[in-house]
């Protein structure tokens, strides 16, 4: 995909995204550390999204 093409692409996603970015893999990675810690122990059989509010919007 020319490169123009790729920019016009990623601009009208982030331009739909509530946040405005894109999630990032650490962001992936601390909720998995959050739910495998003592911390998290009552949460289960759930899905949390983490996608800066897309299904909100």
């Amino acid at each position: 995909m020319p490169a123009p093409c790729a920019r016009r692409i990623r601009d009208v996603l982030l331009a739909a995204q509530p946040t405005r970015r894109f999630v990032q893999p650490g962001q992936i990675g601390a909720l998995n550390a959050f739910l495998c810690s003592p911390a998290a122990s009552e949460i289960t059989g759930t899905a949390v999204p983490v996608d800066g509010g897309w299904t909100t919007h």
